[in-house]
């Protein structure tokens, strides 16, 4: 089993490795997730019966996709701002609204 690091062992929320690590693992999901989609893609019947599930799981790849590249971004607030996911950048910026310089 592998052994939690302490808090004190564990680096800062805003260092960019912590973002560049978060935003690999977001890559991964999408990833996950797409070969998902595309596997259930193959089965003409489930695309039919479940087109809905299907697309939400396509959109769940691209908030991944966002996400990502919002962490790596040198400026997080432009890239939330750049972000063409119209939901997505509208509830972050809800959210954020006052917090940005």
């Amino acid at each position: 089993m592998a052994q939690r690091a302490s808090r004190a062992d564990m680096p800062a929320p805003a260092d960019p490795a912590v973002r560049a690590c978060i935003a690999q693992e977001l890559d991964a999901m999408r990833t996950a997730l797409e070969d998902l989609g595309e596997a259930l893609c193959a089965d003409r019947a489930l695309v039919r019966r479940h087109l809905t599930a299907l697309q939400a799981i396509d959109e769940l790849c691209q908030r991944h996709e966002h996400l990502a590249r919002i962490l790596r971004g040198a400026d997080m607030m432009a890239e939330v701002r750049a972000t063409s996911l119209d939901a997505l950048r509208l509830r972050l910026c809800d959210r954020l609204a006052g917090r940005a310089a």
